[in-house]
């Protein structure tokens, strides 16, 4: 059983099977820009169990369960979801890897059609889709955010809320973030769990906020500046006439001094003026900064919550990875809302 200091982690296939005896390394990672948590995991069977180990399948159940830092409880840590991909060395035989995601990665890999009238808001139009496609809720606040009518053909489901999420950054100023949340689980008389939900959470919103410092409980700290993802230059185009080029409805300038580094907003649709200038504008960046860091494990950050970090403003993590062991350790990747605001949720088309 892996166990960092007092904290234990336990496996749960099928609702049934304990792997914590075959386990090796485990891990978690979470992303902005994606909605799934992926979990990953080592599997070291010795020769004399390898026959008593359970069959793992791509579509079986799993979730980890462990104790939340500065909690006491077991709970669980990784909603159960499916086993993606199985891999094992044939050479060495007694060696299994395992990928699995949270339920949400059927969102993100599934398709559909819809519609959504003007005046509807991010969370009414999850709430639609959840419903349909009989996905758990956890908490999903209203934004309040009226939103554009928007017409999808098949399209995937997750872009399609990430599209919402974006234009309401883009109208209201606040960043939201879709995820799911573990569930619960019971251990008396036997062992159930019940799966986690939907949360909408707006980026920073969480508590506690944690503090890392160089002397106390960080490793190392890398600090990055880049120009990909830099942006000083949009052009605006319209729609064009059958055989003909798009017509160019305006230009936006930034930090030209970096050199010209241009994206196109499309219009698809027809669109006010003002509407266009404020997305052109919003894309426009210029010097991307991010800041990565390595310490002692916290295993309840996720993607987009806010921490203070020695000598930096307010900084949000874009990815948190948790190698879940002894005694744990976590690597974030961080940088500003502002960062974060342009970098993600700048809409690139109208």
């Amino acid at each position: 059983m892996i166990t960092p200091g007092m904290i234990s982690y336990d496996v749960v296939l099928q609702g049934k099977h304990f792997l914590r005896e075959t386990i090796e390394k485990l891990t978690l990672e979470d992303r902005l820009d994606e909605i799934a948590c992926r979990a990953t995991m080592d599997l070291a069977v010795p020769g004399d169990q390898f026959t008593g180990l359970p069959v793992i399948q791509p579509g079986h159940t799993m979730e980890i369960i462990g104790v939340p830092f500065g909690d006491t409880q077991i709970k669980q840590v990784f909603n159960a979801g499916p086993v993606w991909d199985v891999e094992i060395d044939n050479q060495r035989r007694r060696r299994w890897n395992i990928t699995m995601y949270d339920n949400s990665i059927y969102m993100a890999n599934s398709e559909d059609e819809y519609y959504f009238a003007e005046g509807t808001t991010a969370t009414h139009r999850i709430k639609q889709i959840a419903a349909e496609w009989n996905i758990p809720i956890y908490n999903l606040p209203e934004t309040g955010q009226p939103l554009a009518k928007a017409m999808h053909r098949p399209k995937n489901l997750w872009s399609i809320i990430w599209e919402a999420l974006q234009e309401t950054a883009e109208k209201s100023g606040k960043l939201y973030r879709l995820r799911m949340m573990p569930g619960t689980i019971t251990t008396t008389p036997t062992y159930k769990f019940k799966p986690g939900g939907l949360e909408l959470v707006e980026l920073g919103s969480n508590d506690p906020v944690w503090v890392f410092e160089l002397q106390s409980n960080l490793k190392h700290v890398t600090q990055r500046q880049t120009l990909d993802g830099a942006v000083t230059k949009v052009k605006i185009m319209g729609n064009a006439s059958k055989g003909k080029r798009s017509p160019v409805v305006g230009t936006v300038t930034g930090q030209t001094e970096l050199g010209t580094l241009q994206q196109v907003l499309s219009e698809h649709k027809t669109t006010d003026t003002a509407t266009a200038l404020k997305v052109a504008n919003n894309m426009l960046a210029g010097v991307q900064e991010t800041v990565s860091v390595t310490g002692i494990d916290i295993n309840t950050i996720r993607a987009g919550d806010r921490v203070h970090l020695e000598g930096w403003p307010e900084l949000l993590a874009i990815s948190v990875k948790h190698d879940l062991g002894t005694p744990g350790s976590m690597s974030m990747r961080l940088a500003t809302r502002e960062h974060i605001r342009r970098r993600y949720y700048a809409r690139r088309s109208l």
